[in-house]
């Protein structure tokens, strides 16, 4: 990769990265790290649904007239983000950092005219950001050396690509949810751990096996190995033979252990808070009805996934493109409703002149025909805008000539009516 020339001898001051701090100690319950987070269910579900859905979008380069390109840039986003990643692992990756660690880098290679040729991830908690004398920003890249000398590199704001997490203590470096969360996520973890040791030879005992009396080593060591050997583990659904004066007593749940576990519940509701996702996205199915889930949709689309689609577009304008050309994440896929949906509104869409039936069929997955790319308005029938003025000139036309067989029908009817008075006077006078 393409690193700068070493500026650490112009260092000065080093600002500590805020976005990971290795481990988070959550009260007496786990200590939270980025990977034992993923290891909580709703958090691994969270992330990943995030990641996925804003790295599976497209991405459009345009002018000020919205105009699409498919340019050097383009390609690197939406297709080989460099020889060795494609565009949807890179952003995936990207995606993933920035919410767990608060940050996401990747150098930018650039070619001798200074145009961006690739994109390279780059570790998160290896790199920091710091001012020099003169007052610039650079990242330090720990161990990074072109030499291979373990040295730190450093490179100048342009020549990485930045993606933050929403929060942030400073603006210049996000904070992770891991970071901020470590509370809710060492509870989730602690309680898996507990519910874990329930089910196991490790937790509570589900009865116990009383006498009469006291029993002897050996014989409490027979009875044991016995009851083991018959219903111990996944041996359940026999038959129990017990020796004389021997009773069994199931032992059943207390109130506090049940309201342990139904807090791994309210823990999915929390880490999703956290993560700015209704429950039904972590899969919480006592939340999940046919309606709120496509409302729910909607709501993942305009409150979350639009932000982060935000953010990527300005970072894509200030460092990849040029003055005159601008980034859009397509989130049609994302607001994508049901068949009957879209097919109201493709059609309400073609009757404004708005879309052509080609990008109709396009969006839809199909392939574009010849004459598909006319613009039409609804008239009786379907028109195509370049015909407009003789479909208007036509019903002008027909509108002229209906209001001229009118007064010619309304002019006979005048001549109609004088002849006729005409000769009924002739008859009257031949009858005198």
């Amino acid at each position: 990769m393409a690193l700068i020339k070493k500026l650490k001898n112009l260092v000065s001051r080093k600002r500590d990265p805020q976005g990971v701090v290795l481990p988070y100690a959550a009260g007496e319950f786990e200590n939270v790290t980025p990977d034992t987070a993923m290891k909580v269910s709703a958090m691994h579900r969270g992330v990943i649904f995030l990641s996925t859905q804003v790295a599976k979008l497209p991405v459009e380069i345009k002018d000020k007239k919205n105009k699409e390109y498919e340019n050097e840039i383009f390609q690197i986003l939406n297709f080989k983000a460099n020889k060795e990643m494609n565009a949807f692992q890179f952003k995936l990756y990207m995606m993933i950092t920035a919410i767990i660690h608060g940050n996401s880098y990747a150098e930018i290679e650039r070619d001798l005219t200074g145009k961006p040729i690739a994109l390279w991830p780059l570790y998160s908690p290896e790199i920091s950001l710091e001012r020099t004398p003169e007052g610039q920003l650079v990242y330090r890249v720990a161990n990074a050396a072109r030499d291979l000398s373990g040295n730190d590199a450093y490179l100048p704001l342009e020549d990485m690509f930045h993606i933050r997490g929403f929060h942030t203590r400073d603006g210049f470096l996000g904070q992770g949810v891991v970071a901020f969360a470590r509370e809710a996520l060492g509870i989730s973890l602690g309680a898996d751990r507990f519910a874990k040791n329930i089910y196991t030879n490790g937790g509570m005992p589900s009865g116990v096996l009383t006498v009469e009396g006291t029993l002897d080593d050996d014989s409490f060591k027979r009875l044991k190995e016995d009851w083991k050997a018959a219903h111990g583990g996944r041996k359940t659904g026999g038959v129990a033979i017990l020796e004389e004066g021997t009773e069994y007593k199931p032992i059943s749940y207390t109130p506090e252990v049940l309201q342990f576990l139904e807090s791994r519940k309210f823990g999915v509701i929390e880490i999703a808070r956290f993560l700015g996702l209704p429950p039904t996205k972590l899969f919480d199915g006592q939340a999940m009805t046919y309606n709120n889930i496509e409302h729910a949709n909607l709501e993942v689309a305009t409150d979350t996934l639009d932000a982060y689609c935000r953010s990527w577009e300005i970072e894509i304008k200030d460092k990849l493109l040029p003055k005159n050309l601008k980034a859009e994440f397509d989130l049609f896929q994302v607001f994508r409703a049901d068949t009957n949906t879209r097919a109201t509104f493709y059609r309400t869409m073609l009757q404004l002149g708005a879309i052509t039936p080609n990008e109709i069929r396009i969006d839809e997955g199909y392939a574009p025909y010849e004459g598909g790319d006319r613009f039409y308005m609804a008239t009786n029938n379907f028109t195509p805008f370049d015909r407009m003025d003789e479909v208007i000139d036509s019903q002008i036309g027909d509108k002229d000539n209906k209001e001229t067989d009118e007064d010619n029908e309304e002019e006979i009817s005048e001549d109609e009516k004088e002849l006729n008075n005409s000769l009924i006077h002739y008859f009257k006078s031949r009858t005198k």
